[in-house]
């Protein structure tokens, strides 16, 4: 008979995240045979670095909002560069170091200026356009012309003088009035089917016909409703014939409650 051959006595005690010697990874062999995958986490972004297409400022763009980790008190936080540069400075203003305490002053005091002149150049802008095109259409009404329709429309910019403030509260390009005048169009229909079957129900001698104009009335009531609410009071209209039924909708409660509906549902599915 041969000698016994005796087990190899490792160092350390096998176990979790201690494999015995034979399944160790052997000096100056890569633990991951072939090699870094494409578009592994820690590739450079590629910078569009052509004439006229700044990549200076693109790469200085990467880096302020590049995340970084930092420690605040027992935290471990993860926050945007120029954010935590920010941060540095607060501090270092509070503690009362002078130069951060001016340069901050001196930041924050620009750029509220620069806002608050592009508030006004807006607030302007809006009431020259607004006053312009309703001028014009005051012109056409009175000359018997077709009426324009401007996007945004005149009507629908709302000024705010008090703080200079401006909403569009309509389109602001072709696209979005094309939508709107879709889902307007779609609420007329749905009205004249509401009145078609509220007609028919009130005219049913059956319980089985009845019920099924009730079902149609209910289904083109929700229609008109989901699309009233969700746009601008100056779009809405009232809906004739309208059902007060517990299972109707509600009038400036149906889209609230059909996204909740949407939510819980995606929650659900997962």
């Amino acid at each position: 008979m041969g000698a016994e051959q005796l087990p190899v006595k490792v160092g350390y005690e096998v176990g979790y995240a201690k494999p015995p010697t034979e399944h160790r990874f052997q000096k100056g062999q890569s633990g991951n045979p072939r090699g870094r995958p494409k578009g592994a986490k820690g590739k450079p972004k590629a910078v569009d670095t052509r004439y006229g297409m700044r990549p200076t400022e693109a790469y200085l763009r990467l880096e302020a909002y590049r995340p970084v980790v930092i420690r605040e008190g027992e935290k471990i936080i993860e926050l945007p560069a120029i954010q935590a540069v920010f941060r540095a400075m607060g501090v270092s203003a509070m503690k009362g170091n002078r130069f951060a305490q001016r340069t901050m002053a001196e930041i924050v005091t620009r750029m509220e200026q620069q806002d608050h002149e592009s508030r006004l150049e807006l607030f302007q802008k809006s009431l020259d356009y607004k006053v312009s095109w309703d001028t014009e259409i005051a012109r056409c009404r009175a000359a018997g012309l077709p009426e324009p329709m401007p996007v945004p429309h005149p009507d629908d910019i709302i000024l705010f003088p008090d703080d200079g403030g401006v909403q569009i509260a309509g389109p602001q390009t072709k696209e979005q009035k094309e939508r709107l005048d879709a889902a307007l169009e779609r609420r007329t229909e749905a009205q004249e089917d509401v009145t078609y079957w509220a007609d028919k129900y009130r005219r049913a001698r059956t319980e089985a016909a009845k019920s099924r104009c009730l079902d149609e009335w209910h289904w083109e009531q929700r229609m008109f409703d989901l699309i009233n609410d969700a746009v601008h009071k100056r779009y809405k209209v009232n809906l004739e014939n309208r059902s007060f039924a517990d299972s109707a909708s509600k009038e400036g409660k149906t889209l609230e409650e059909f996204r909740k509906d949407r939510a819980l549902r995606e929650e659900f599915l997962g």
